[in-house]
């Protein structure tokens, strides 16, 4: 089995400052580059190893106190490194290694890439941009790939005198090399790993700088797009003083330039001072998005900001540690987040990823947050949703109970001693612990190093107090770990706090108790039948991340096989009055999960409660906003139009979505957004021609998204033969094919269709989808689970795989097997509790 050391590179020679040349040509898809790296020798040696793959090495020679030696060289693909073999030993001091090399800009969206666009006259352009982590940077140039290999940069891009050039730092000269080519020179960098450098070199356009507390903020954009940029500049100028202020660390670059990449595998990435994204997360029409869309873009930018504290001023010394910079990033965009649009109740909405970080942490397939890495593939594995939304969710759940400020304050205390550097999750904790005086790495370790989460159990004694014990939620299969729990509860005596372990613990209970006050602790709560009772019936009365915990912990357990859907239904039956669209979220989502196990006959039953549930609502928020309406009851209106018209299957309501989504005048962009969804979920295969077509004219990359989306809604069994093969043929963007693939495997009525289209093309598909998103066409498949869908699905996978997915393939096929699970108990009982 292969370890962490079998991926290291020799710690003899050690980088200090590379001075990188590169030219890339649009036109051929190719690069041509020569690296010099000042290094140090720290232990005398005739060997030097780099790491490089897809790279050709032309030239290579070592200067040092010897003079300047000629090495040979060879390459090793499958360990991705470089060797250079001295004629003479290099002694201990310093040295210059210089390697001349050549490549390809590929189309997989990672290393040096190549991504394209079709301007208004129709002519097409190629932008060479980059993506680095995890391990990707050997793919540009050779390199010590390795997160605490921090070094200074120099970069200099030679590019056809009509195009934009960016990189980290700022520009500093720009001179005519000949031949229609400029030669554009940038400072030198701060010390900083390789998977942050970037360069970009393409016909783009770029903001005005906005002066941010003497830092230059720009949005780069392509040709016609910048005016989509103002709501990124407002949000990214906010993020960097929100942070500057929350670490007390200033921002560590000399300049901020965000870029819009049309072809992108993930959301955005942090590269220090040049920060590249996928459209759909920088540009937005403030006036014609939804709430959520803003929130994205404000979230994405918050988070990618944050890292250029958290993650590159100070770095994790390996990629098993990746978990606590992205999982920081996380909890910290959402800080940024709420301090920014306060009215959109961040927090509130983020309670839906820690529900969905549940969902995979329940079961027996979990992994622990932290895992040993040794290969690049394990690398890529981290980042998940155990990485992001459970890292982050348990890093909210000790700032609540530690206090805010007490938190902030041993954050920058954290990143003041260890600036420039590479750090471990203890560094974190012990700074937390110098400032809070709590055993935080005690308890951290207890979250960090074990799979899983707990239930904590609430009864009444005997003697009138309340006994708290804990033990593993499992969907299936048991389970006997425990944590060290910080336990914050509330009644009408006040709020208390414990930490709860093994042994139960007695609390006082006060009139009102609730458990998990304030609802941001990562585990469940099951009281007793009495306090239960209690619950249930003051619901309305409990904070809104309170009542989104009661909700999804019901419908949890109903995954689990302990509480009959019956009972959920009566839960939610009570909810018609809510007024947070989140907790509305969190009810529709378990519903819409009854309706897919739910036997055909009594379907019109749940549709007939779901339309009861949500009509007074509707009817009271009609299809127009009132003047001065707040963006969340917009929003509201828009969920609940939608689950009326999906979900309840209201024709009334599919009429007057096709009448607004059809209509000319302008609509309010939630209201056109349920109207879009409604008329696609009863569409026809004219329908789908129309949002394709759509897709391809549509103003912003959130409609280009939104038709897109509303396609594969069509039930038509035609939608995935056709989608499918427009993926193969790469009419859909590659970054987009596997949540397209995603929502037509998870489609109610085409999705098995879907999946044995998928297995036919299984082979062209993992050509076409990026290596980094492959495994996320698999998510929604745990949806598949009728009898033989999920037969063929389990069948397939015995003799199919992803490379580097086999942890998260376990983890869907038993999702699969506890929806399975629910069909085969509440499949036909469902319709007894519906009469």
């Amino acid at each position: 089995m292969a370890t962490e050391a079998d991926y290291r590179l020799p710690r003899t020679v050690q980088p200090k400052h590379y001075t990188l040349r590169l030219e890339p040509n649009l036109d051929e898809a190719t690069f041509a580059g020569e690296v010099m790296i000042d290094v140090d020798v720290v232990e005398q040696t005739d060997t030097i190893v780099v790491n490089a793959i897809e790279l050709e090495i032309d030239a290579a020679s070592i200067a040092s106190d010897l003079g300047t030696q000629i090495p040979t060289w060879s390459l090793d693909d499958e360990a991705q490194r470089l060797s250079l073999s001295l004629p003479e030993p290099l002694s201990v001091g310093p040295a210059k290694v210089t390697i001349a090399f050549r490549g390809i800009l590929n189309d997989q969206l990672r290393g040096f890439y190549r991504s394209t666009y079709t301007d208004d006259q129709g002519a097409d352009h190629v932008i060479a941009t980059t993506q680095f982590e995890a391990t990707d940077a050997r793919r540009a140039f050779p390199c010590w790939d390795e997160p605490d290999l921090k070094a200074t940069f120099s970069v200099t891009l030679v590019v056809d005198e009509d195009l934009m050039a960016l990189s980290n730092a700022a520009q500093v000269s720009r001179t005519p090399a000949g031949n229609g080519k400029d030669e554009v020179t940038f400072a030198e960098t701060v010390t900083m790993s390789t998977y942050l450098v970037a360069f970009i070199v393409g016909n783009l356009e770029a903001t005005a700088p906005l002066d941010v507390d003497g830092i230059e903020l720009r949005i780069i954009t392509p040709p016609g797009k910048l005016h989509l940029s103002d709501f990124a500049l407002e949000a990214g100028a906010h993020a960097l003083r929100f942070f500057a202020d929350y670490y007390d660390v200033p921002y560590p670059g000399d300049k901020l330039d965000m870029v819009a990449i049309p072809d992108f595998a993930w959301g955005a990435m942090e590269n220090l001072g040049c920060i590249t994204y996928r459209e759909t997360a920088l540009l937005v029409e403030d006036d014609t998005a939804t709430q959520l869309e803003r929130m994205r873009v404000a979230s994405v930018i918050a988070h990618e900001i944050a890292h250029m504290w958290f993650g590159d001023l100070v770095t994790m010394k390996w990629w098993n540690g990746i978990w606590l910079n992205e999982a920081f990033a996380t909890f910290a965009e959402n800080k940024a987040t709420d301090a920014f649009r306060p009215e959109w109740k961040q927090w509130l909405t983020f309670s839906a990823d820690r529900a969905r970080s549940q969902d995979t942490d329940a079961l027996a397939s979990t992994r622990p947050i932290e895992i040993p890495v040794a290969s690049p593939q394990e690398a890529d594995a981290m980042f998940d949703v155990l990485t992001y939304e459970k890292g982050s969710s348990v890093l909210r759940m000790i700032e609540q109970y530690l206090g805010e400020e007490t938190f902030r304050a041993g954050v920058s205390h954290y990143l003041k001693t260890h600036s420039f550097g590479n750090t471990d999750n203890e560094d974190l904790w012990a700074s937390l612990e110098a400032v809070s005086s709590e055993p935080v790495g005690d308890i951290m370790n207890t979250w960090i190093f074990q799979g899983g989460f707990p239930v904590v159990t609430v009864e009444s004694a005997d003697d009138g107090s309340v006994l708290l014990s804990q033990h593993q939620f499992r969907y299936l299969d048991g389970g006997d770990t425990s944590w060290m729990i910080p336990v914050r509860y509330r009644s009408d005596d006040g709020e208390g706090r414990t930490l709860l372990g093994e042994d139960a613990e007695t609390i006082a209970p006060g009139d009102s108790l609730v458990v998990n006050a304030g609802g941001e602790g990562f585990y469940r709560v099951d009281y007793d039948k009495e306090l239960g009772a209690s619950i249930t019936a003051r619901l309305e009365d409990l904070d809104p991340i309170e009542r989104f915990s009661v909700v999804s912990d019901r419908f949890a357990n109903v995954l689990a096989g302990t509480v009959d859907a019956a009972d959920y239904l009566d839960l939610v039956s009570g909810m018609s009055s809510e007024p947070e669209n989140d907790v509305w979220a969190m009810a529709l989502a378990g519903l819409g999960e009854l309706d897919r196990v739910v036997s055909s006959d009594d379907r019109p039953l749940l549709q007939d409660f779901v339309r009861e549930l949500v009509s007074s609502k509707t009817d009271e928020l009609g299809w127009t906003p009132e003047p001065g309406e707040s963006e969340r009851t917009r929003s509201l209106r828009g969920q609940l139009l939608r689950a009326r018209g999906v979900l309840g299957n209201d024709q009334k309501i599919v009429a007057e979505a096709r009448s607004v989504e059809s209509g000319s005048g302008a609509v309010d962009a939630e209201v056109a957004d349920a109207a879009l969804m409604i008329t696609a979920a009863h569409g026809t295969i004219d329908d789908f021609e129309r949002y394709l077509a759509a897709s391809e004219t549509a103003a912003t990359p959130q409609l280009t998204v939104k038709y897109l989306r509303a396609a594969t809604m069509v039930p038509d069994q035609a939608v995935p033969e056709r989608m499918i093969k427009m993926i193969i043929d790469r009419d859909i963007r590659a970054q987009d094919s596997f949540w397209v693939l995603a929502l037509l495997m998870g489609h109610r009525e085409t999705g098995a269709h879907a999946w044995e289209l998928v297995t036919r093309h299984w082979d062209e598909l993992l050509a076409v989808v990026p290596p980094t998103n492959a495994y996320r066409m698999l998510d929604l498949l745990y949806l598949r689970s009728e009898p033989e869908s999920a037969a063929s699905i389990r069948a397939w996978f015995a003799d199919h795989d992803i490379p580097g997915s086999e942890k998260k393939i376990s983890q869907r096929l038993e999702q699969l097997r506890v929806r399975t699970g629910l069909r085969d108990r509440e499949g036909e009982r469902l319709g007894e509790a519906l009469r």
